[in-house]
């Protein structure tokens, strides 16, 4: 536990860093572009992320596992990356205008064209930033990533304040900043793997690699969609039935939302390495005890959301955000859900490599919230998208850890019950890092 405690620490501290810039980040624009605005500069960035997750075709999960556990093929692994990247631009680009030059209207009302063909230039380099990410997760250099991107969002807020504050720009100066910004990261990116792989390079890679990184992707890639659409498609159904301000709204609390799970997603990046390496026996074990520290924990961090969140929206956004409060009080119940999920992930696809099981969780969870959405979107607005979202978490993450408990043997009381042994050696560990002892695993015990 003591180098995942030390990894999710390391997460944490830098995840904090960043979570302060981006805040700010989204701060200035919410204030200065009004609801209205920053609606359409958040349709332009889901625009973005939809297509990057459409594109990847479960190569980010492939870059994980296999750039964890060979560590002799990452120079080809990255190498297959490099030549998988156009072509799937490529062929998403072309599909998707297709699209929405037929339905534009249909799918994306008060969307410009001029934000929409942005949205496929900064694909390319955010397809390469997910992978990338995974890659370095994979190898357990979250310090990397965590780092990179705080860099980048502070450059990113520069660029904000200087031609969106001072020289008054409006949403397409954001955009612009936000290409500008991906293409400086991908640059980055690309010369610290060069770094890293001259280190490691072999030419013990199998003939296949290619073949097999993607037959793993595409078992995963079918879920991979599913997450993405049953939290992004609400976005776009407010946008068709309310228009860009309710986006802008809904966009501000989800936002916050998602930033509650730092913590989680700081432990979700130790975990993967740990889930790769680790015997089936020992890494039930080793879950059982993140599950329920990180349960309990995330309820805490839930409370201090709600506390917070009218401070946090109405006090720094303005009183234009106001409705913001509620959704966002709505969306934080779901998120301590969906932290057991981000854990048990790591579990399923790196452990027992079963994407596809993922994927047909994956399958459920979009069915029921597309549901609920399409029935409580038209009458409520942000706040039925964010009923929707939430009580689809909750059902999601029931069924998961149904199937974990059948999967492990593991009684409900392990997931729960906090024992004291865990309390001990979670304080040991939080000792012997801040005295910055030997990163020396201690063993799993059971409890």
């Amino acid at each position: 536990m003591s180098s995942t405690l030390r990894l999710s620490a390391v997460g944490l501290g830098l995840r904090i860093l960043l979570l302060v810039v981006v805040l700010a980040n989204v701060m200035v624009l919410a204030r200065v572009l009004r609801p209205a605005g920053f609606g359409q500069y958040f349709l332009f960035l889901r625009l973005v992320s939809v297509l990057a997750a459409l594109a990847d075709l479960g190569l980010s999960q492939s870059a994980n596992a296999f750039y964890g556990r060979h560590k002799e093929w990452r120079t080809d692994i990255h190498r297959v990356i490099l030549t998988y990247v156009p072509i799937f631009w490529l062929g998403v680009t072309a599909v998707a205008a297709g699209a929405l030059w037929l339905g534009e209207q249909v799918f994306l009302p008060h969307l410009t064209f001029a934000l929409t063909v942005l949205a496929f230039a900064v694909l390319p380099f955010s397809i390469y930033a997910n992978l990338w990410n995974s890659m370095m997760i994979g190898m357990g250099q979250i310090w990397r990533v965590n780092l990179l991107q705080f860099v980048m969002c502070a450059f990113s807020l520069s660029l904000t304040v200087i031609f969106v504050v001072m020289l008054a720009g409006r949403v397409w100066t954001a955009a612009i900043i936000y290409l500008v910004v991906m293409v400086l990261q991908f640059l980055v990116m690309l010369i610290m793997h060069l770094r890293i792989g001259h280190e490691v390079s072999s030419n013990d890679s199998p003939p296949d690699l290619a073949r097999k990184m993607l037959s793993f992707g595409l078992r995963a890639y079918p879920g991979s969609i599913c997450h993405l659409l049953w939290t992004r498609i609400p976005v776009f159904i407010i946008n068709i039935t309310h228009g860009p301000a309710a986006v802008g709204i809904f966009s501000i609390a989800q936002q916050v939302a998602e930033k509650m799970l730092l913590p989680v997603e700081a432990i979700q990046d130790g975990v993967y390495q740990k889930m790769s390496v680790l015997p089936g026996q020992v890494a039930a074990l080793a879950m059982n005890r993140y599950l329920r520290l990180t349960w309990w924990g995330m309820w805490g961090v839930v409370a201090a959301g709600m506390l917070s969140s009218y401070f946090v929206v109405v006090m720094l956004l303005g009183p234009a955000y106001a409705q913001a409060v509620g959704v966002t009080q709505v969306l934080l119940v779901g998120s301590a859900f969906v932290a057991l999920s981000l854990l048990l992930d790591a579990f399923f696809i790196n452990q027992l490599h079963r994407p596809g099981l993922v994927s047909i969780l994956a399958w459920f969870k979009f069915l029921v919230g597309f549901t609920l959405a399409l029935v409580l979107i038209p009458r409520f607005a942000e706040k039925g998208a964010a009923i929707a979202l939430s009580v689809t978490q909750i059902l999601g993450t029931s069924v998961y850890v149904y199937l974990y408990l059948r999967a492990t043997k593991t009684g409900i009381k392990d997931l729960f019950y906090i024992p004291k042994n865990d309390i001990a050696l979670l304080k040991n560990q939080i000792v012997a890092l801040a005295n910055r002892g030997p990163d020396t695993p201690e063993p799993i015990k059971t409890s």
